[in-house]
């Protein structure tokens, strides 16, 4: 049986991050920013270098509440992903020593992206990238491209998010290890499928407070016993996901051999509550939740957004 209680220091980053989801400025753009101010970027980072050294339990954390919170921040690909390469290249690769350097001071903006076979990858048209570490569809090599320029297609994403499409020059890259590769891969899953749960478990919040509040035939919503059991399974639906995330990355904080298997358990298992759930969430705020108005379809259409990014 895994042991789910956090550690004080745990405890203290969940602390930070209730009290910035409370006052979070409501310029989306800032919160990088502020994530670096407070050395969350570094949270999977050894002591040694400066950072926390708590595995991708805390990497989960932060990813969970930004999720809840539709920060336009992509966790695995501007804060997980850039520590797990730059660290594992850094025994021998120079570039990658100063590289890590700047990123673990906040002064380089390091973004991790996968090319497709055509040799493109997508980003944010608005997101500032200093230093772009370019993998390929396999993650077994890493192209370094320094101040590219976001220029390209741009079209919307889902979420409403605008994209630009950009394609690289023609080269090799520089070959990764089969150990680092697979780390990258479970990370990628497991901290994508923590984004997905603080997604579900604000739109389950939302659902359950509207549900508890709108009237009808002289009585709640929520004291249908018809809704009731809907209710209690958008719950299950959250409590699984968070169990499975959780046993994920403490397998991977472990180095156990099973990580993989349970980062993509995780990040599956999450796709297919997340969708349910979010049907749900939307069906049982009636017509509203079909509408613009409604903030329920925010989190469901980032629950559709957000795929891992290897």
């Amino acid at each position: 049986m895994m042991d789910f209680e956090l550690n004080d220091t745990e405890r203290m980053l969940c602390d930070t991050l209730d009290r910035f989801a409370m006052t979070a400025p409501s310029e989306t753009g800032t919160h990088w920013q502020h994530c670096v101010d407070m050395g969350w970027h570094i949270a999977s980072v050894s002591e040694e270098l400066g950072g926390f050294d708590l595995g991708l339990n805390g990497p989960v954390l932060v990813a969970r509440s930004l999720g809840g919170m539709l920060s336009p921040v992509d966790w695995a690909r501007e804060a997980v992903l850039p520590a797990l390469l730059l660290t594992g290249l850094s025994l021998k690769e120079p570039r990658a020593v100063q590289a890590l350097e700047g990123f673990l001071t906040g002064t380089l903006r390091v973004v991790v992206a996968v090319a497709d076979a055509k040799n493109r990858v997508v980003l944010p048209a608005a997101l500032p990238v200093d230093l772009l570490l370019v993998l390929t569809e396999e993650g077994t090599r890493v192209l370094w491209q320094e101040q590219p320029e976001m220029t390209g297609v741009e079209k919307k994403s889902v979420d409403g998010e605008q994209t630009v499409s950009i394609r690289l020059s023609e080269a090799s890259g520089q070959a990764l290890s089969k150990d680092l590769t697979d780390r990258l891969r479970t990370a990628a899953h497991v901290v994508a499928a923590a984004d997905r749960l603080g997604a579900m478990e604000k739109a389950f919040a939302m659902t359950l407070d509207y549900c508890r509040t709108r009237h009808q035939f002289g009585r709640p919503l929520s004291g249908f016993q018809a809704l009731q059991h809907r209710l209690v399974d958008m719950f299950i639906a959250c409590d699984e996901t968070e169990a499975l995330v959780l046993a994920a990355a403490m397998a991977a904080t472990g180095e156990r051999s099973d990580a993989m298997r349970l980062a993509t358990a995780a990040w599956t298992r999450a796709c297919d509550l997340g969708q349910s759930l979010g049907e749900e969430a939307i069906q049982l705020h009636g017509g509203i939740g079909m509408t613009e108005e409604c903030d329920v379809g925010r989190y469901v259409k980032r629950m559709m957004a957000r795929r891992p990014v290897l």
